[in-house]
């Protein structure tokens, strides 16, 4: 019996010791404070969106849209049409500097024309000496502290009160970096910025007493961290296409690549393209060393991924178009050398539906944070649960969605070298560019 009464103490014990760590960290914001941050995080995405997006988006279709030659001569005529099928694969570099780029966060300066948008008032000049700020009505609450979070902002950062990391990682990159707001910050700024400038006072002190406590309240419990977008630590990105070609008429080939949606790892998700093309012989014209040839490429593709561990959503729409100036020297029964030029024009098309990040999340207490333990030198151990809307915990389930539009240009000068087996040939070339290149494959032509 007295066993038994010390292993129940202990175990109380231990039940009352770890439910002093399980305990949730935030409690659940106010809606208005979840819908402030949710446009707040959204415009906060739309600056960084582009620099993020653009370096993934803009790799992979430069890479997918390469391979399109391994020769430049094409037969005037022929007897019969020939037949070309091929397995191009290409390899792309990423460059270090498409692995970072500089966030910045929502913020505008106090502009008083702006700011009667959102505030109707008037000046009371009935004492010249101490005019008065009058609020006559506010069309849009939710706007007011929306603009004046910016304001804040910008003030913020004008002043080192808030200080933005330096660079952040671009989806290509592998790094975690956090905009960090303090409350305290925030509530400074609220309380004394900006100076009305015809009173002289601050803007909070002439605000209605109800619209100061919502502004207090949404200060009170506005997330201090704002999570950027983690990378993937991408290095090269590598794309095989099947390919076939018809010729020849008038000295000019028809080409065709297609491939379905194809899963190419967690870190670009499913892509997918098309591409037809045009090349035609130039050196048919004149006499000529060495062949020359023009070719014209038209290529769309799809991307979708899932990002992150919200599980937010990436589908990007690109078209290219590509011209190919082509060089090509045989040395009969040893080498097919061949060069280009190539100008492409990309036009992508980016839609993402996203979440708060989830550290945010649990600041605003959609979901649960509770503390497990403690490092060696007393620091808390936190851990994020999952979604729970039975205890009230549901987890962001109003996603954002924004369109992100990306228009580039890219230059390439190709250097090759092919051989040919018989009806089978196979090659190797690089491409010198933004994005460089390896590319190589086989193809059979009956």
């Amino acid at each position: 019996m007295k066993n038994l009464k010390i292993t129940l103490i202990l175990i109380l014990f231990f039940c009352s010791y770890f439910s002093s760590f399980a305990q949730a960290v935030y409690q659940r914001a106010s809606d208005y404070t979840i819908n402030l941050a949710r446009s707040f995080g959204r415009e906060l995405f739309e600056m960084n969106g582009v620099p993020y997006l653009q370096p993934l988006v803009e790799t992979i279709n430069s890479t997918s849209n390469s391979g399109f030659f391994n020769r430049a001569y094409v037969p005037k005529s022929v007897e019969k049409p020939y037949f070309r099928v091929g397995l191009k694969g290409m390899l792309g570099f990423v460059r270090d500097d498409m692995k970072s780029y500089e966030p910045n966060m929502p913020n505008e300066p106090l502009d008083l024309s702006k700011l009667s948008k959102y505030i109707n008032y008037s000046i009371d000049y009935t004492d010249p000496r101490n005019p008065k700020f009058v609020v006559t009505g506010i069309p849009d609450t939710a706007a007011l502290i929306l603009y004046a979070f910016k304001v804040y902002a910008h003030r913020g950062l004008e002043t080192d009160l808030i200080k933005l990391p330096k660079s952040a990682p671009t989806i290509l990159g592998y790094d975690e970096k956090a905009i960090y707001i303090p409350r305290y910050v925030l509530d400074s700024l609220v309380k004394n910025y900006p100076l009305i400038p015809i009173i002289n006072k601050p803007l909070f002190e002439v605000l209605p007493d109800s619209l100061k406590s919502t502004i207090l309240t949404a200060v009170g419990q506005f997330p201090e961290y704002f999570t950027l977008p983690k990378g993937g630590n991408i290095n090269t990105i590598l794309a095989g296409i099947p390919q076939f070609e018809i010729g020849s008429l008038y000295g000019t080939e028809l080409l065709l690549r297609f491939i379905p949606p194809v899963y190419m790892g967690e870190n670009i998700g499913n892509f997918a393209f098309w591409g037809l093309g045009l090349k035609h012989s130039l050196s048919q014209y004149f006499e000529s060393p060495i062949d020359i040839a023009f070719q014209t490429v038209y290529q769309g593709t799809y991307l979708l991924n899932k990002v992150g561990v919200t599980n937010a959503e990436l589908k990007a729409y690109a078209t290219i178009w590509d011209f190919n100036l082509e060089f090509g020297k045989r040395i009969e029964n040893v080498l097919d050398f061949y060069a280009g030029f190539s100008y492409e024009l990309l036009s992508i098309e980016s839609d993402f539906t996203y979440y708060l990040p989830i550290e945010t999340q649990a600041q605003l207490g959609l979901l649960e944070m509770i503390k497990i333990g403690e490092t060696p030198n007393g620091q808390p151990i936190y851990k994020i649960l999952p979604p729970d809307p039975a205890r009230g915990f549901p987890g962001d389930t109003n996603p954002q969605k924004t369109k992100v539009n990306i228009n580039d240009q890219n230059y390439k000068f190709i250097l090759g070298l092919s051989r040919t087996f018989g009806p089978v040939t196979v090659f190797l070339d690089y491409s010198f560019s933004k994005f460089n290149i390896l590319s190589g494959g086989i193809e059979f032509k009956f």
